[in-house]
């Protein structure tokens, strides 16, 4: 586990735009369309680039041609977040295998695994892919811009905000997994740097990323 960290050359980092720089989460998105996969269109940023899709190389088939289906939209909106798209990506891998009706014995739902209070307090339709990646993004942003560290956020993502003591992973299994599971897979997948509009710039506010 580690606690707060000192930012050191070479550590990946997430930059927030500054202030006045409108998010596009006011953009009214239609119901999920029923009788077949349709993806929508995500704006995004000018200067923001979404990455390509490459095949992750370690998932199952049918996993990779879910992220296949849906790695266009969750570039957008990590993206339109200010989030690292390989992290963002190995969130929803381990969250739910990119299966838009993933439901877990708790009840979350969806690509992110959202949870029905969480979505409501985020006011997105959980059940529409891409309201329910929206939200996911902007809870994992949110817990970023809170804690300052990736492994706290993705703790506080898993566990809740409420268990993040002592700016240290909360001794829970599970959380302790599911930390070191992101991680890990976000550095299979980042094989080459993130877009350039996702570097650090002057002035704006960073994320540490930590190993325990």
């Amino acid at each position: 586990m580690a606690g707060a960290a000192e930012i050191s050359p070479g550590v990946p980092v997430v930059r927030r735009e500054p202030p006045g720089v409108a998010a596009f989460s006011s953009i009214q998105v239609p119901n999920w369309l029923r009788g077949g996969i349709v993806i929508q269109p995500v704006p995004f940023r000018p200067g923001c680039t979404p990455l390509t899709y490459r095949p992750s190389g370690f998932l199952a088939r049918r996993a990779e041609a879910r992220r296949a289906i849906y790695y266009g939209m969750m570039s957008a909106v990590a993206c339109e977040h200010d989030i690292p798209t390989g992290l963002f990506d190995a969130m929803i891998i381990r969250e739910s295998g990119y299966n838009p009706i993933a439901t877990s014995t708790a009840n979350a739902y969806g690509l992110t695994q959202l949870m029905s209070e969480t979505a409501i307090g985020l006011g997105v339709d959980r059940y529409d892919p891409l309201q329910n990646m929206r939200g996911g993004a902007r809870y994992l942003r949110q817990q970023l811009d809170r804690f300052g560290q990736v492994n706290l956020a993705l703790a506080a993502y898993n566990a809740g905000p409420s268990r993040i003591r002592g700016r240290l992973v909360p001794r829970i299994s599970e959380t302790q997994t599911y930390v070191t599971d992101i991680i890990t897979n976000w550095s299979r997948l980042t094989t080459t740097p993130e877009s350039p509009a996702l570097l650090p710039k002057p002035g704006f506010r960073y994320v540490a990323y930590t190993r325990y």
